[in-house]
């Protein structure tokens, strides 16, 4: 077996870097291989090292300027690095030079998709050229879904994603969308399980990771929210009756309750590998150690706020609408 087959080989297997040093060999034997710098591209696309991939793509075309592959590679190159303009130009060649492979039409719809403005007519008819060229690729279909989503057609996208699913059930990608628009219609149950099964058939799949840390960040956010209602609820219960701490401090343990009600029913609604990813970060990552523990005081100055001195209960009361209105818009200005 050549260097070249090992290096497919390996690649097939996940193992990119002994891909690359097989392809070394191959292109120190060979600088002008097309097939070495080809496949060197795509592992440096895999690897993460974009720069690399469109560097290796160029290399190739510099040794077969009418190398379909190549221009697929670089398209999708100058795609991941936000060249979206080139990326279309290097995409229309490639379908110039092989119009009856489908490859080529999906990384079209793929470089055109932050352009829709300009391109959609085009990039629809890409779309549903891919399909016709296979419609039993599942990446044909998963990519129609992905221009219909883009376009916020959500019954368009969900029909694309489940028949991408149909044809292939570990299609990582499907899945995570789906689940992407099953969160954007609250059901946070299929949407955390449709994120956990994706990051589980693919778990180098970064968007399904983001997505489960995003969902997680906002069941914290979630839970702070609530204690701080609670807070003010137990403090404006104490301001206002007179009789004692008995009956304040008995509404704040009621109230307590009720948050600690809140927060289980909420955490009831992800799904189970999603519920251990949440205890995870709560224990491990000190990212997230600021919401808990100020989640933490809120709650316990609510219990606390019956036997605090009125105009301690009132600034408290105070802090916490700013705090909650400077973190609003704080997060309303990130981007």
């Amino acid at each position: 077996m050549d260097s070249i087959a090992r290096a497919r080989t390996l690649l097939d297997l996940g193992r990119h870097e002994q891909a690359k040093e097989e392809l070394a060999k191959a292109i120190a034997d060979d600088p002008a291989s097309t097939e070495a710098w080809c496949l060197l591209s795509q592992c440096e696309q895999k690897s993460g090292d974009l720069n690399g991939m469109l560097y290796a793509a160029r290399q190739a075309l510099a040794s077969t300027p009418d190398s379909e592959w190549a221009h697929r590679l670089q398209a999708l190159a100058l795609h991941k690095l936000g060249r979206h303009d080139e990326a279309i130009h290097a995409a229309r060649e490639a379908i110039r030079l092989a119009p009856h492979q489908w490859q080529q039409y999906v990384v079209l719809v793929t470089a055109m998709i932050p352009r829709l403005d300009q391109y959609y007519l085009e990039a629809a008819g890409a779309a549903d050229r891919a399909v016709q060229l296979a419609p039993l690729y599942a990446e044909t279909h998963l990519t129609r879904g992905m221009l219909a989503g883009a376009r916020g057609n959500l019954p368009e996208a969900e029909r694309n994603y489940r028949e991408a699913l149909r044809i292939d059930p570990e299609n990582a990608a499907a899945r995570n969308n789906l689940a992407t628009i099953e969160l954007r219609g609250n059901n946070l149950k299929a949407a955390t399980a449709g994120f956990a099964a994706a990051l589980a058939e693919n778990p180098t799949l970064q968007v399904a990771r983001d997505n489960i840390d995003i969902i997680c960040r906002r069941v914290l956010r979630g839970a702070r929210l609530a204690a701080q209602t609670v807070f003010i609820g137990a403090g404006f219960i104490t301001i206002a009756y007179e009789g004692g701490p008995a009956f304040p401090a008995t509404v704040a343990g009621l109230l307590a309750i009720l948050w600690l009600v809140m927060v289980a029913r909420l955490i009831g609604r992800l799904a189970k590998p999603v519920r251990a990813h949440l205890r995870s970060l709560i224990r491990n990552d000190r990212r997230y150690t600021p919401t808990v523990l100020s989640t933490m005081v809120f709650v316990g100055a609510a219990l606390a706020a019956a036997w605090m001195p009125i105009y301690v209960v009132t600034v408290g009361i105070l802090a916490t609408i700013v705090y909650f209105v400077t973190d609003r818009l704080r997060r309303a200005r990130t981007p």
